[in-house]
C-alpha cells in the first residue's frame, strides 16, 4: 500500500502517471538461489512503484512486499541510494529517477540464499500554470509590459518571443514592435522533483485583431442553439409562465417570464427570470446537482467535472463579449431594468460548495445598464467590466485569471430585479429577454 506523508494533493496528470506505472509492471531480476549446499527457494517481490517523487520536505514512502518460499525472513537493500532508501520494508523516495531494491533471504532451515530486484520509475511531479495573465492588445512602438506567471511549485519562470520581429522580451518585460500576434513562452524548466512545462499566450499588436470565437450563430428552436442547449426555468414543472421561442429565420432567441401578481423577494419564483445558454459541445449530461436534474444549471445544478474536461469556450486574448438585446417596454422602465451577463467557468470542485450549500461553476459577471428597450448592440470588456461571481467558496480568485484558465461552458443572463412595477395591456408583470443574432468574443 502506497503512503505519502505529506497532506499535497496529486494533480490529475500526476495520477494518471502512477496508473500507467501501475499497469506497466516492475523490472524484476535477481537470482531464485544463492550460493550452493542447500535446498533451492524463490522469492515472491511484489511491485512497489508507483508513487510520485513528494515535495520536500515531505518524502513519499511505499511499503515492501516479498515472501520467500522457505517462509524465512527477507531483508531489503537500495541499490540506488540517491534515488531512494530503505529502512527496513519501507522505500523512500528522495527525487525522481530508476528505483533499484533487492529482496534477499540469507539461507533458512536447510535453504540456499535467494534474492530478487525490482527496478521502477520515480516520476517526477508535473508542474501546473497557477496563472499566465494576457496582456491583451498593444500599440505598435508601446511602452513595455510586464509579464506575470506562477506555477503550483512555486519556482521562477522564463520568458521568451516566438515571434521576435513582432515583438522582443527581455527578462519580465514584453515590448511590442510591429503589427502582427505576438507569441511569448513562459518556461520553468524543471527539477529533480518537478516536471518541466511551459505555456504560450498570443497577444495580437497594432492592426492584429484577436481570433472571433463564436459561442453561438443562432437559434434551432427555444431550447437549442445551433452549437448547442438552452436551459431555463420554463424547464422546470413549476414555471407555469416561462416560455422560449426562436424566430422562423433561427436569429432570435425570446424568452419570456410573467406573473399574474407582482413578484416579491422570497417568493418560490421571484428568481425565474433566468435563462443559459451552453456553451458548443455540451450536453444534458454534462450537468450534475447533488438534488436531482435541473436542466441549464439556473437551480442548484453545476456543470460537472470530468464531464466538461475539453469542452467549451476558452478564451485567450480575447477583450470582449459581443451581443445584441432588447427587453419589454415595461420591464425597461422600472425602478431596476439591469440584467446579468454571468459566464459559467469550467472551474468545478465537487469539495467547494456556493453559499447555499450547492455543488457549483465559478462565475464571472457584468452587470449591464440597458441603454434603451429597442435592440441594442452590447460589447462588454471581459478586462473592464467582468467581476467575480460564484467562488464557489474559493477564496482569492482574480476575474480575468480566470477566464484565462477556465473554458466558458455555459452564459446565464438573467435580470437583477424581476419587474414588479409596471404590468403590461394584458396586466402581466412581465420579463422579456430577445437576444438578436449571434454572441462572440474578439
Amino acid at each position: 500500500m502506497m503512503k505519502q506523508v505529506t497532506g499535497f494533493r496529486l494533480p490529475a496528470i500526476g495520477l494518471a502517471a502512477i496508473a500507467l506505472l501501475a499497469g506497466c509492471g516492475g523490472g524484476g531480476g535477481g537470482s531464485g538461489s544463492g550460493g550452493s549446499g542447500g535446498a533451492v527457494q524463490t522469492i515472491a517481490f511484489d511491485f512497489p512503484g508507483g508513487a510520485t517523487v513528494a515535495v520536500p520536505p515531505a518524502v513519499a514512502t511505499s511499503e515492501l512486499k516479498a515472501t520467500a518460499s522457505s517462509g524465512g525472513p527477507i531483508t531489503f537493500t537500495s541499490n540506488t541510494p540517491t534515488v531512494c532508501t530503505v529502512s527496513g520494508s519501507t522505500v523512500s523516495l528522495l527525487i525522481a529517477g530508476e528505483c533499484s531494491v533487492t529482496a534477499t533471504q540469507p539461507g533458512y532451515q536447510g535453504y540456499a540464499a535467494a534474492s530478487q530486484s525490482q527496478l521502477f520509475v520515480v516520476p517526477k511531479r508535473p508542474q501546473l500554470f497557477v496563472k499566465f495573465s494576457n496582456p491583451g492588445w498593444m500599440p505598435v512602438g508601446g511602452a513595455p509590459v510586464p509579464l506575470s506567471a506562477t506555477v503550483n511549485s512555486g519556482l521562477p519562470l522564463t520568458f521568451t518571443s516566438k515571434t521576435p520581429t513582432v515583438c522582443s522580451v527581455s527578462g519580465t518585460t514584453m515590448t511590442p514592435l510591429a503589427d502582427g500576434v505576438c507569441t511569448v513562452t513562459a518556461a520553468q524548466a524543471g527539477t529533480d522533483i518537478f516536471a518541466p512545462v511551459t505555456l504560450d499566450r498570443s497577444m495580437p499588436i497594432g492592426t492584429q485583431k484577436p481570433a472571433l470565437l463564436n459561442f453561438l450563430t443562432g437559434y434551432k428552436d427555444g431550447s437549442t442553439t445551433n452549437e448547442g442547449l438552452i436551459g431555463h426555468q420554463g424547464n422546470q414543472y413549476w414555471c407555469e409562465d416561462c416560455s422560449s421561442q426562436a424566430s422562423s429565420d433561427g436569429s432570435i432567441l425570446t424568452f419570456d417570464v410573467s406573473w399574474g401578481a407582482a413578484p416579491q423577494p422570497g417568493n418560490w419564483d421571484y428568481n425565474a427570470a433566468a435563462f443559459v445558454l451552453f456553451a458548443p459541445g455540451l450536453a444534458e449530461t454534462d450537468l450534475y446537482s447533488p438534488n436531482g436534474w435541473y436542466r441549464g444549471g439556473v437551480q442548484a445544478a453545476a456543470f460537472s467535472t470530468p464531464g466538461t474536461v475539453g469542452k467549451g469556450l476558452q478564451i485567450d486574448v480575447q477583450a470582449a463579449m459581443h451581443f445584441k438585446f432588447e427587453q419589454n417596454p415595461e420591464w425597461f422602465s422600472s425602478t431596476n431594468n439591469k440584467f446579468i451577463v454571468e459566464l459559467m467557468l469550467a472551474h468545478f470542485d465537487p469539495d467547494k460548495k456556493d453559499a447555499n450549500g450547492n455543488i457549483c461553476n465559478v462565475t464571472v459577471k457584468a452587470t449591464v445598464q440597458p441603454g434603451a428597450a429597442a435592440a441594442t448592440d452590447y460589447s462588454l470588456s471581459l478586462r473592464d467590466q467582468f467581476v467575480m461571481g460564484e467562488t464557489c467558496g474559493h477564496d482569492g480568485l482574480d476575474a480575468l485569471d480566470e477566464l484565462q484558465f477556465s473554458p466558458v461552458v455555459g452564459i446565464k443572463f438573467s435580470a437583477v430585479k424581476p419587474n414588479s412595477d409596471i404590468a403590461n395591456a394584458s396586466g402581466q408583470y412581465q420579463n422579456q429577454f430577445k437576444l438578436i443574432g449571434p454572441i462572440y468574443f474578439q
